[in-house]
């Protein structure tokens, strides 16, 4: 048996009339009616919120900390002892920069099959003689920054040239002790696992693709 549905008026007879303009749009809600509709959504929402607050402001207390620190260890300091340290950094900055172009020219040139890791936009890159095979999401570790108060050493993200020292089905080692590790997960941005200080992490897929086009000795340029 057809059943009757009574067919739905679209035509402008159906239209709110001018004179009825000012009793407003009667779909939209007010911030109390999606508060109470979605309650979980917005406990998250503020929650993630005060977190991000929290957050900027350690980091806020942590860098006036530091700089009355740096103050407090220059003012103790002589004038030519000022000027010797910031001799010193000066250089240090100057020879990162270089080693990083050098890093940048030599893979650009190299013309062996190599990888370059771009620390900056997170990317890695097989390549040879310029030519790009394959690109590749990266996710670094954190630094770990020498401390009196614990024995284990300082470890950096990886800069300049190295070299394939080791590798295993699910990680490539570095000379230095770097490590370029597989994610077990399918995508990338969804593992929140921690990564060791000074090594970095790429998705099991690329890690499978890349494997049979590495050797020890291979060249990785960090840029």
């Amino acid at each position: 048996m057809e059943i009757f549905r009574p067919k739905q008026e679209t035509g402008p007879e159906t239209r709110r009339s001018p004179d009825r303009s000012e009793e407003g749009d009667r779909r939209r809600g007010t911030w109390r009616d999606f508060r109470r509709a979605y309650p979980g959504f917005v406990f998250v929402l503020g929650l993630g919120l005060v977190a991000m607050i929290a957050v900027d402001g350690w980091l806020l207390v942590k860098r006036v900390s530091y700089n009355q620190d740096v103050k407090q260890l220059r003012d103790h300091m002589s004038q030519a002892e000022r000027e010797r340290s910031d001799a010193i950094v000066q250089a240090e900055q100057n020879k990162l920069r270089i080693v990083i172009e050098l890093a940048k020219r030599q893979a650009k040139f190299d013309k062996k099959l190599h990888l370059n890791v771009s620390v900056d936009s997170a990317r890695m890159y097989l390549t040879r003689e310029g030519a790009l095979l394959r690109e590749m999401p990266v996710q670094f570790g954190p630094e770990r920054t020498p401390s009196d108060t614990s024995p284990t050493p300082p470890a950096a993200t990886p800069r300049g040239e190295r070299t394939v020292a080791a590798l295993t089905e699910t990680t490539i080692t570095l000379d230095g002790g770097a490590q370029i590790l597989s994610s077990p997960s399918a995508q990338l941005a969804n593992d929140s696992t921690a990564i060791p200080p000074g090594s970095l992490r790429i998705s099991l897929t690329d890690m499978k693709a890349i494997k049979p086009n590495l050797n020890a000795g291979m060249k990785v340029y960090f840029y």
